[in-house]
């Protein structure tokens, strides 16, 4: 049940749009902004509960109302979410599809044990996010939970961005993440 809700399809316009944090759905507010009645806690680059890295804020939220599959909002399992969260530093060696959804599920941190494999959007933001200069990620490919087919799944590279639709057993990186 998990695994499906992770398995985010298609990039949703809007959200990527957004990623950047220069519209009205991404916010890097400071810790004292109030915005439809929810304090923001965090900003895009702070150290978030998990102790990893936020990457992306919504002050309005976002939940899986609109459709599992549709958006980040699938990634939220506890209703109504503000924050996306990576990992500070990926797991070691590289996997497999099946076995980077395992992994990603089994990571955990001291104060979260909720981490994921990003979906396809999720890591475009990540991906976004990185061009800062953070996170230390390697040039090569990282894997996303989005599926298209039975053999085959998206993945990202991430020295110059391109998403890439690639069999299932590829040996890629794996970078997990969390929305809270």
């Amino acid at each position: 049940m998990r695994n499906l809700r992770l398995a985010l399809i298609a990039p949703v316009a809007v959200l990527v749009s957004c990623g950047g944090g220069s519209s009205s759905t991404t916010s890097e507010a400071s810790s004292t902004s109030t915005v439809t009645e929810i304090e923001v806690a965090y900003k895009v680059g702070d150290t978030g509960p998990g102790g990893g890295i936020i990457v992306y804020v919504a002050v309005e939220g976002f939940d899986d109302s609109s459709g599992v599959g549709a958006s980040i909002g699938a990634m939220c399992l506890k209703g109504i979410c503000h924050y996306l969260e990576m990992a500070p530093t990926d797991l070691e060696g590289t996997y497999s599809w099946k076995d980077a959804m395992v992994a990603a599920e089994a990571f955990s941190t001291p104060s979260a044990n909720d981490w994921l494999l990003p979906s396809q959007v999720e890591l475009l933001l990540i991906y976004r996010f990185s061009s800062r200069g953070v996170g230390g990620f390697s040039p090569d490919y990282y894997w996303s939970s989005s599926e298209g087919d039975v053999n085959c799944a998206w993945s990202q590279r991430f020295k110059d961005g391109w998403q890439f639709y690639t069999v299932k057993y590829s040996p890629y990186y794996v970078r997990p993440v969390r929305a809270f």
